[in-house]
């Protein structure tokens, strides 16, 4: 058993060193030219990020706890989304006070609120995030009991009819060495806080997205 343990160490530096190609193990997203995305923003040349829902009413058998961590894990996710998308002159940033002034006192359907919030701000498209789970590790960087995990959704919709044009969800739960050797490519030789793997959730997909 030691023998085969040593082995797969082996092959996981080599891996995330670099030193051979790990093709064999998994498939990278291909990267986006800067003519598509140039494009892509002239499509779609200004889009409000909307603050982040924690998904805490599609389970009824939702305990406090875990939806007091989605709540956080919503709030982790508004910072972060900031710092990956800063710099970026298409993209403005609605708070909570700010969406709330901009809702009408009465109940209004999902396409009506999205068409007036473009009128309002001048942009023809939002950013709506959603997060379903946001588990922290137990344990120490090395020796965790249960690994970090986290799902969300990202969508961006046209403001005027509500037509979704992008739409993406990260679902990860880090795996061990030993059960999947790209983890040691993808996260290094270590258990990931839940606040790390969104955050590179996060990087993953902003950097995917034609329209950022």
């Amino acid at each position: 058993m030691k023998i085969f343990n040593l082995k797969w160490l082996v092959i996981a530096f080599i891996c995330v060193f670099g030193l051979t190609s790990c093709s064999g193990f998994g498939s990278r997203h291909e990267e986006l030219s800067e003519e598509a995305r140039q494009e892509a923003r002239n499509q779609v040349p200004c889009i409000v990020a909307l603050p982040v829902i924690a998904d805490v009413h599609s389970d009824e058998s939702i305990t406090y706890d875990k939806a007091a961590s989605l709540e956080d894990g919503a709030v982790f996710m508004d910072q972060q989304l900031a710092e990956a998308l800063r710099g970026r002159d298409n993209i403005r940033f609605l708070s909570q006070r700010q969406l709330m002034s901009l809702l009408p006192e009465d109940d209004v359907a999902r396409g009506a609120l999205l068409e007036r919030i473009g009128s309002l701000l001048k942009c023809n498209a939002v950013l709506e995030t959603t997060i379903s789970r946001y588990t922290q590790r137990e344990g120490g960087e090395y020796g965790a009991d249960s690994p970090a995990s986290a799902t969300f959704t990202m969508k961006i919709s046209r403001t005027d009819d509500g037509s979704v044009i992008w739409a993406t969800t990260f679902r990860e739960t880090q795996e061990s060495l030993m059960s999947n050797i790209m983890s040691a490519h993808k996260y290094g030789l270590r258990w990931l806080t839940v606040e790390e793997l969104v955050t590179m959730g996060i990087n993953e997909k902003v950097e995917q997205c034609p329209y950022f």
